[in-house]
């Protein structure tokens, strides 16, 4: 009994431990299934339990264990997920520097190309400056030689040839120089900012002296940017002045010297510059033109004068009763002029107007001029013409047109009944008024076909009795005063 008792309980014991046997391998399954299932905190809840203190305790630690492993999971993705925010973080860095880079060098290449740009800018400025610049100097320089090309008296020519320049190129003295006579110094024709220039003093520069000497010499044109700079020409001028800067150009016709002209200083204190010297040798070139078409004119002018001259002659061996009657009508304009206060362009226009004024009698019949009785209406008509036929004869000759219209006027009265327009008062020219009357009185103290010659006194009665009327009252004062001065009366022969 007692060994089959044993025998059960051994039994009992094999089949209990099987079971647990059983139990524990199943349990242990699940747990290991458990364990490789958690993923997350979820799944960690299907790791089976057990009241088994042994089987409980290494459900826990199994538990444990895969937290763990969970948790180190979830670090090592955290790391990861660091690394790859690192790493991206590094790029986004690297292409901010490499931008920045880029923005740098493209903020330096927008700084250079302002940089070129502003300077573009300010030579574009510049450039529009010069060109302005040269454009107003060149319109200027057209402007010179339209009025140079215009002008056929030297003096003006002269007085041009240094007031334009003078105004262009702002210079405070100007100077227009020509070639002595009989020596080879240089006289000062024109001058413009010298003090007493207009005194009358004669002055003269030496041959190559100075400056326009030099110039002169060398017939080249010539730059002094800075006298301070140069040891050649003296600071100070012999004309009182010191000179600063200065440029200088010849006059040439062909080869020949003709004259100099200079600039001294400019106003606003700057220098003469090479565009300045090229500028003022072209206004020397435009003058030597001018002066040598007037030349030409002169001459062409004398000519012609001598021709009509010799016209006169004839007109008056035709008249043999009016011989000499030019000359003393020029005799008595002038003296009358000059008592008149004319000035030297006029007595010069008065004078050969005097000359020429009885040069349309050419075309009158010598029965006519020498009738002995009275001329009727139709010979009077033609005597009325030759006013009119001289300034037609006159009129082609490029004469100062006064000449021409004192010619035209010399038979005209105050009070418009003379002839050949009828001419009212300041109508007629103040040269034409000195010239009727000085014609008028040596007509009637001179003999003619027709009657004998009035006294001196008789003329100047009846030049005074017609004053106002047919003569200036002015004029036929001064005419007695002259005339009272040149006869025996006042100790001084008569003209004859």
């Amino acid at each position: 009994m007692t060994s089959g008792l044993f025998t059960t309980l051994l039994l009992i014991l094999a089949v209990l431990s099987g079971g647990g046997l059983a139990y524990t391998l199943n349990y242990l399954r699940r747990l290991n299934r458990a364990a490789e299932d958690s993923h997350d905190k979820a799944a960690l809840s299907s790791i089976p339990s057990s009241p088994v203190p042994i089987l409980s305790h290494i459900s826990n630690r199994i538990a444990f264990m895969a937290e763990a492993l969970l948790e180190q999971k979830r670090v090592e993705s955290y790391r990861q997920k660091m690394t790859a925010m690192e790493k991206q973080e590094m790029a986004h860095l690297l292409e901010k520097e490499t931008l920045s880079r880029q923005l740098e060098r493209q903020l330096n290449e927008t700084r250079q190309a302002n940089l070129m740009v502003s300077g573009l800018n300010r030579d574009l400025e510049q450039i529009n400056v010069s060109l302005n610049e040269a454009i107003n100097r060149l319109s200027a320089l057209n402007q010179i030689s339209r009025m140079l090309g215009m002008e056929h008296d030297k003096k003006q020519i002269y007085k041009m040839a240094v007031s334009l320049p003078v105004e262009l190129l702002k210079a405070e003295v100007g100077l227009l120089m020509l070639p002595e006579i009989g020596t080879d110094d240089l006289v000062i024709e024109f001058s413009h900012g010298i003090t007493g220039a207009k005194s009358g003093i004669r002055r003269t520069i030496p041959n190559g002296s100075g400056v326009a000497g030099w110039v002169a010499s060398n017939k080249k044109p010539l730059l002094v940017s800075d006298f301070d700079d140069q040891n050649r020409f003296p600071s100070f001028s012999s004309l009182g002045y010191r000179r600063r800067t200065a440029v200088s150009a010849p006059i040439m016709i062909k080869d020949e010297l003709i004259g100099v002209i200079s600039l001294i200083n400019r106003r606003d204190n700057t220098l003469f510059r090479e565009e300045d010297r090229t500028l003022l040798a072209t206004i020397a070139s435009e003058t030597a033109m001018a002066i040598n078409n007037a030349l030409l004119l002169e001459r062409l002018q004398r000519g012609y004068f001598s021709m009509v001259q010799s016209l006169i002659v004839a007109v008056e061996s035709k008249d043999v009763y009016t011989k000499g009657h030019s000359e003393r009508v020029t005799q008595y304009s002038l003296l009358i002029a000059e008592q008149m206060g004319l000035d030297i362009d006029q007595l010069e226009a008065l004078q050969q107007a005097a000359v020429l004024h009885d040069i349309g009698k050419i075309t009158i019949e010598l029965s006519i001029l020498n009738k002995p009785t009275t001329l009727d209406t139709e010979e009077y008509d033609k005597i009325k013409d030759h006013p009119l036929t001289g300034f037609k004869i006159l009129e082609p000759i490029d004469f100062d047109e006064r000449i021409k219209k004192c010619v035209l006027q010399h038979h005209e009265r105050m009070d418009g009944l003379g002839y050949p327009n009828g001419c009212v008062d300041q109508d007629i020219l103040f040269e034409s008024r000195i010239l009727a009357a000085a014609d008028a009185f040596d007509a009637m103290t001179t003999k003619r076909p027709y009657r004998n010659p009035l006294t001196i006194q008789e003329a100047l009665l009846e030049m005074r009795r017609c004053a106002g009327t047919q003569f200036d009252p002015d004029v036929v004062e001064v005419l007695t005063r002259v005339v009272n001065a040149m006869t025996n009366l006042d100790g001084v022969a008569m003209v004859q």
